[in-house]
């Protein structure tokens, strides 16, 4: 079934069940406004490509869209009132860390009677791993992917210049990060050669403990692997890092990775694809390039052959509201979102990589100012794309950033510091 015809089909559908539901006084969701669909997301930077995207499809459905943006932390404060009886806007993204607390709670609209009767919808057409995300252990669907991310190193090409060293490239490791780094570092304060918030660890130690053959949770998402030695052995050289190329902590908690980078003060900073379209708006966007992310070499050889390059991925999933007064509009919504048009689109457009296989190259091409391939070539076949560490309960996750303060701090008490998490890991992962 092609995408406009689809759209068509559900639609009407649709416009017969709002009849139905609200000439029988049944439950409309508290998301909706009028006849239209009410849309939230949480990234400003993504809005106006959304916004583009929803509009031809209320082009083609009649059906207007409302887009709104609600920062992180209200966002999450919005969607857990649904859970205790509030208000949910109709479609919405969804993320790992919290999509299981909702899918238990049972306040998702189940899509798999959707996808079995759409033939434009076909999950194998995303990453198994971000499928997964989404479907609870019985195999019910909650969301369709909307898009991925894997992680690549920004640097600042005047400042690499003028210490006179070489660009990164595809042959940097994690050791190669840090010796260029400590020459960029001019020890007044007045130049750092990397600096990285250390709450994303998304962007960063996930990255190094992964490469380094370690890990942060099992497979089976019962053990913490913070505690594994080739951890250990990554984040003592996440600390060198820190000690030696990094801004101290007060100056990172007063400025932030990203003003630092942006002005001048650090060299390099490891990004997640998704940052993309916030970097093309400044003006020393020019001065910058994109490597990929490095990867360890313990033999020293310049082979992987004992490591990895490894990129933690993650994806987002747009949901709808169980209790949505127009499910079937919310389906047809979210299924153009996640099409490859509509997907082809959102790459096009520079709103972020694309979940939908193969639709992605279009966002390379997004911009002139940097060659994006490294980004591509990681999930292509460069570096091995591990999905971000998440499990039933993700307390572990918040209080890991809080219990490694003080190796950020000190560095040499790290080992035991990730011994201390990894206990307190174990005790979480028991309960869940």
């Amino acid at each position: 079934m092609k995408v406009k015809q689809m759209i068509a089909a559900s639609i009407a559908a649709a416009a017969l069940f709002s009849l139905t539901a609200c000439g029988g006084g049944g439950e409309t969701g508290s998301g909706s406004s009028g006849d239209g669909l009410e849309v939230k997301i949480w990234d400003s930077t993504q809005k106006d490509g959304i916004e583009q995207i929803c509009n031809d499809w209320s082009a083609q459905s009649g059906v207007p869209v409302n887009v709104e943006v609600v920062n992180w932390d209200s966002y999450w404060t919005l969607l857990e009132a649904g859970v205790s009886g509030g208000s949910m806007p109709d479609v919405f993204w969804s993320h790992s860390n919290y999509i299981q607390k909702y899918m238990d709670a049972e306040v998702l609209l189940p899509l798999n009677s959707y996808i079995d009767a759409d033939d434009s919808t076909d999950l194998n057409n995303y990453f198994p791993d971000i499928v997964d995300l989404y479907t609870n252990d019985a195999g019910t669907h909650y969301a369709i992917p909307k898009d991925y991310d894997t992680i690549a190193l920004f640097y600042n090409k005047k400042m690499f210049d003028a210490a006179g060293i070489p660009y990164p490239d595809n042959s940097w490791t994690w050791e190669d990060l840090y010796e260029a780094g400590k020459k960029l570092t001019t020890g007044d304060g007045s130049q750092y050669g990397i600096a990285m918030d250390t709450d994303l660890n998304q962007e960063g130690y996930y990255n190094i403990i992964y490469s380094y053959g370690g890990y942060v949770l099992s497979d089976d998402k019962k053990t913490s692997g913070m505690d594994d030695p080739k951890t250990i052995e990554a984040m003592e050289m996440w600390g060198n890092i820190i000690r030696d190329c990094m801004p101290p902590q007060s100056m990172l908690g007063e400025a932030g990775e990203t003003d630092l980078f942006t002005s001048g003060v650090t060299a390099m900073q490891l990004t997640g694809s998704w940052r993309v379209a916030v970097f093309q708006t400044y003006d020393e966007a020019s001065d910058w390039a994109v490597a990929e992310i490095p990867y360890c070499d313990r033999n020293g050889n310049g082979q992987c052959d004992d490591g990895e390059r490894v990129s933690i991925y993650n994806g987002l999933g747009w949901a709808a509201s169980k209790n949505t007064g127009n499910p079937d509009a919310a389906y047809s919504l979210i299924a153009y979102l996640c099409s490859r048009e509509g997907q082809t689109r959102q790459a096009e457009l520079g709103v972020t990589m694309s979940a939908y296989m193969g639709t992605s190259d279009a966002w390379k091409n997004c911009t002139d100012l940097w060659d994006l391939s490294p980004f591509l070539d990681e999930a292509n076949g460069d570096a091995t794309l591990v999905i971000y560490p998440h499990s039933r309960s993700t307390i572990w996750g918040e209080d890991m950033k809080k219990q490694l303060v003080p190796a950020w701090n000190d560095p040499s008490t790290m080992a035991d510091t990730c011994r201390m998490v990894a206990e307190s890991m174990n005790a979480h992962l028991a309960q869940a």
